[in-house]
C-alpha cells in the first residue's frame, strides 16, 4: 500500500510539472515542435552525468520518446511528462544503451495503472524485445495486486508494436515521423544485417532529423534537407580508443583494431557532423550520444565549425531545443 502511495504522489507531481504546457495549450497558443535531451550519453558505460541514450519530441499535447535507454522512466518524470501522457515511442536500433529502460517503461506503465494507447516503433526485432520484457512482467503480476490489475486490464493492455521498414512515414498527431535506414551496421554482412534507423519528425512549422547511431550516410543526408534541428551523434575514434585503453586495460589488444573500425565507420567524427549539416542545410546542430570529456569539446566544436556555420550545441541532459 505505501509504494501505491507513492505512486500516486509521483503521478500528481509529474502532473503539475506538466501543468505549463497544457495551460499554453488551453489558451489556444501555437504549438512549437521540440526536442529534449532525457539522456545524452554513449553507451554502453554507464556515466555519472549522464543517462544513457532516450529523448522526447513534444508538439502540444503529443509525446513521442524517442529511444529508451536505462532511466528513461526516470527522466521522463524530470521533464514533467507522466508515463501514460506518452502516446508513441520510437527505437532506433536494438543495442542494449538505447533498449535497456524499455522494461521499466512497460512495467511501471502497468504498475500506474495507465492502459491509455501507446505504440511502440522500431526495426524487425523490437516486436520480439517487447513480447519478451512482458514475459518478464508476468512474475510480478500477482504482487502489483488486483486493483492494479483490474485497473489496466494487464501489462499489454493499449500497447501495440509495429515493426518498421526503411522509408516509412508514421503519423502520430501533427508529427509525421519518416525512418531511414542508416550505417550504424555497415561493417556487417549485409546478408544477416539488422536495422537502424534514422527519424526525421515534421510537424506545422518546424522539423527536426534524429541521426540515431550511425556512420556518414547518404540516406540521413537526402532525409535530413532543409530541417530546422539536427540532432546528431558524434564520436572522435582516437579519444574513444584512448579512453577505452584507460578504462579498460582487460581488453584484449586485439580487439581494439575491430572497435576502432566500428567507431570510424558507424558513428559520426566532428568533421563529418560538420559535413553532414552542410549538406543539409540545417539551421541549428545538436550533438547527443556523447563520449567526449569536458575539455575535449572545444575541439570537435572547432572541428564541427569548420564545416559547417550555423549554432553548435553539445547537449546535456534535459535540454530542450
Amino acid at each position: 500500500m505505501v509504494d501505491a502511495w507513492k505512486g500516486l504522489a509521483g503521478l500528481a507531481l509529474a502532473a503539475a510539472l506538466a501543468m505549463p504546457t497544457a495551460a499554453a495549450n488551453a489558451a489556444g497558443e501555437t504549438p512549437r515542435l521540440t526536442f529534449t535531451t532525457l539522456g545524452t550519453n554513449s553507451g554502453p558505460i554507464p556515466d555519472p552525468k549522464r543517462f544513457e541514450a532516450s529523448s522526447l519530441v513534444r508538439y502540444g499535447d503529443e509525446a513521442i520518446l524517442v529511444d529508451a535507454g536505462d532511466g528513461a522512466a526516470d527522466q521522463l518524470a524530470r521533464a514533467g511528462l507522466e508515463i501514460g501522457a506518452l502516446k508513441a515511442v520510437f527505437i532506433s536500433h536494438l543495442h542494449f544503451d538505447h533498449t535497456g529502460g524499455l522494461f521499466g517503461l512497460v512495467s511501471l506503465r502497468y504498475q500506474a495503472g495507465y492502459a491509455e494507447p501507446l505504440t511502440i516503433y522500431g526495426p524487425p526485432g523490437i516486436k520480439a524485445t517487447v513480447d519478451s520484457l512482458l514475459q518478464a512482467i508476468e512474475p510480478g503480476v500477482s504482487a502489483v495486486g488486483t486493483m492494479h490489475a483490474k485497473g489496466s486490464g494487464g501489462p499489454a493492455a493499449g500497447l501495440s508494436v509495429v515493426e518498421l521498414e526503411p522509408g516509412s512515414k508514421t503519423v502520430v498527431g501533427d508529427i509525421t515521423v519518416t525512418a531511414t535506414e542508416n550505417t550504424h551496421y555497415a561493417t556487417l554482412p549485409a546478408a544477416n544485417r539488422p536495422l537502424s534507423f534514422a527519424y526525421r519528425f515534421d510537424a506545422p512549422g518546424r522539423s527536426i532529423l534524429f541521426t540515431g547511431d550511425t556512420g556518414p550516410s547518404e540516406n540521413v543526408a537526402k532525409l535530413c534537407q532543409g530541417v530546422d534541428l539536427l540532432v546528431s551523434e558524434i564520436m572522435d575514434p582516437s579519444l574513444a580508443i584512448k579512453h577505452i585503453r584507460e578504462r579498460r586495460p582487460d581488453i584484449p589488444a586485439f580487439a581494439l583494431p575491430i572497435v576502432e573500425s566500428h567507431f570510424r565507420k558507424e558513428h559520426m567524427a566532428p568533421d563529418e557532423v560538420g559535413k553532414l549539416a552542410a549538406a543539409c542545410q540545417a539551421k541549428r546542430v545538436v550533438l547527443t550520444h556523447i563520449p567526449l570529456l569536458p575539455d575535449e569539446i572545444p575541439g570537435a566544436t572547432q572541428a564541427i565549425a569548420a564545416r559547417f556555420g550555423g549554432k553548435i550545441t553539445f547537449a546535456n541532459d534535459l535540454d530542450t531545443f
